[in-house]
């Protein structure tokens, strides 16, 4: 800053009040002092700025786990809302399940002038332990969060939305539904398998849980392999990399063609759901949405309000997966 002062003829204290944006300059002092900074290249340095000015244009985000299609969208979503009002996202990435991981991700966060925080988790454990150690105002992006949470937070619905799935199976006659899942305890994979037990109990058909390593194609293809001794007549896979790992290796392998010789679905509704063959009946969860949703909340926090729970409801996209099924019978 000193060095375009100099280059402008005019004082530190003015280059300051003129990149604020502060109105009691007059024009040919903010003329010379903007050409000074293009000509330097120089770039403020907005820590710096906000601890000067007691307010942060900086926001925290906290990622919890593997970064799963939804909370890539989630974050990259958020992040340019934050850029379009003039603040910028910082973030850590740390450990599913490890609690030291946790706080020395928020440790890190919380160590830089924070405007606001974001959790992005699917561990239900950690709004619990790290609630007394939060110095700001934080918004929890987690699904089903635990009524007894007190902060601020967004959820994307997922009950409903797997029982909307189920029942459109259900209604193409489908009676032996295969449930693939990844077998790691996250929120989003317990709550669409209980969705499907549940219907399961309620319909009096025979569930049939297929535990999966992760949420990716590979897995979709190692469940492939352990339904070829199976009689199925619908898959339901908990996301959309799942069920094209295991539609195109019952293609590659035995000649079972999703949409002819049983039903697909998904969840998610990823940029590839339409385009493959046959396009993916999904669940679309409106990230947009939610990043909207968590900028909105925190705007509420820093109103002085009281931490709220906004919970954003899914749309069933069917598409030929299902529907060619439908015909073929």
């Amino acid at each position: 800053m000193r060095d375009v002062a100099n280059l402008a003829g005019v004082s530190s204290q003015t280059v300051s009040r003129v990149l604020s944006g502060k109105t009691n300059v007059s024009d040919s002092t903010k003329h010379r002092v903007l050409q000074a900074v293009e000509a330097l290249g120089y770039r403020p340095n907005r820590l710096a700025a906000s601890l000067a000015s007691g307010e942060s244009s900086l926001v925290g985000v906290l990622r919890v786990g593997h970064l799963s299609y939804g909370r890539a969208q989630s974050y990259i979503h958020f992040e340019r809302i934050q850029n379009s009002n003039g603040l910028y996202v910082v973030s850590a990435s740390v450990d599913y399940d490890d609690r030291d991981d946790w706080k020395r991700g928020l440790d890190y966060l919380q160590s830089i002038r924070l405007r606001a925080l974001v959790i992005m988790s699917q561990n239900v454990t950690i709004a619990q332990y790290l609630n007394p150690l939060l110095r700001q105002p934080t918004v929890l992006a987690m699904n089903e969060a635990d009524a007894s949470c007190k902060l601020a937070r967004v959820e994307l619905e997922q009950l409903q939305s797997m029982e909307k799935l189920l029942a459109h199976l259900y209604s193409l006659g489908c009676r032996r539904i295969v449930h693939i899942s990844p077998e790691h305890n996250e929120i989003d994979a317990n709550l669409r398998r209980q969705a499907y037990l549940d219907f399961c109990e309620v319909h009096d058909l025979e569930p049939f849980v297929l535990k999966v390593p992760d949420w990716s194609s590979e897995s979709g293809t190692y469940a492939a392999q352990q339904l070829s001794t199976y009689t199925f007549d619908a898959i339901s896979a908990a996301n959309d990399w799942i069920a094209l790992g295991v539609s195109t290796k019952l293609f590659n392998c035995y000649g079972m063609l999703a949409g002819r010789d049983y039903a697909l679905t998904g969840y998610d509704d990823t940029d590839f759901a339409p385009y493959v063959s046959p396009a993916l009946t999904t669940v679309r969860q409106d990230y947009t949405q939610l990043a909207i949703s968590i900028s909105a909340q925190i705007d509420s926090l820093l109103s002085d309000k009281k931490p709220g729970c906004t919970i954003l409801e899914n749309t069933l996209v069917i598409r030929e997966s299902t529907l060619n099924y439908q015909a073929a019978r």
